[in-house]
């Protein structure tokens, strides 16, 4: 019998997950004062699977697609070892502009780059099988297309960690008439018949998709 997650069990979860820096903290802080979206950051509990992913896996050269205001590079970036480096793209001037001061404080801001342009021309310019871990968290029309260059530029045996794959449960409610819940639901579907890759899909927070290449 399975066990229906809540608001009980949601915080038993974050009681006994480690805490983010306290840098990470702050930033969740200010993002919501100044864009009132910090729902839109990871949070503690995907943060720190995410972070644990990166290092069990050995990474050292990750791409973020999707910055918004830096939680999510900065919890990558403390993950990789001194010699680690991390492209983030970012469209939003704004954003970037609050992910730069924070890397800024961070004394793992100096294995980030950020690239302010559309993700899609960062990636044309990222050779074959030279990346060892993806993290995928940006406009969701778009995520079949990250995927298809996420495959390109990853190594084989390497990562991909993709958000939102529940879009606020709306990807459940049939017929689905959200635009963004029926390409996340299109894009679910083009991960599980690629025979390319392995994948397992988890119910943590909006759901997250762990994608192998093999």
């Amino acid at each position: 019998m399975g066990i229906e997650f809540g608001a009980v069990t949601e915080k038993y979860i974050d009681d006994h997950t480690d805490d983010v820096s306290p840098l990470l903290r702050e930033l969740v802080e200010e993002t919501e004062e100044v864009t009132g979206l910090s729902r839109w950051s990871i949070g503690k509990v995907e943060g720190k699977l995410l972070q644990l992913l990166v290092k069990i896996s050995g990474a050292r050269n990750a791409i973020e697609i999707g910055t918004f205001t830096g939680y999510s590079a900065l919890i990558i970036a403390e993950a990789l070892p001194e010699d680690g480096r991390l492209i983030t793209c970012e469209a939003n001037e704004k954003h970037a502009g609050i992910a730069l001061r924070y890397f800024k404080k961070s004394p793992h801001g100096g294995k980030i780059r950020l690239e302010l342009k559309p993700a899609m021309e960062t990636l044309k310019g990222i050779a074959d099988s030279s990346v060892d871990f993806v993290f995928i968290d940006a406009d969701k029309p778009s995520y079949g297309r990250y995927f298809d260059e996420a495959m390109r530029i990853l190594q084989t045996g390497c990562l991909i960690f993709v958000d939102n794959v529940f879009w606020r449960n709306k990807i459940f409610k049939q017929p689905i008439t959200n635009a963004n819940a029926r390409a996340i639901a299109a894009f679910n579907e083009k991960v599980k018949n690629d025979d390319r890759a392995e994948k397992v899909m988890l119910s943590v927070r909006d759901g997250v998709y762990l994608i192998r290449k093999k």
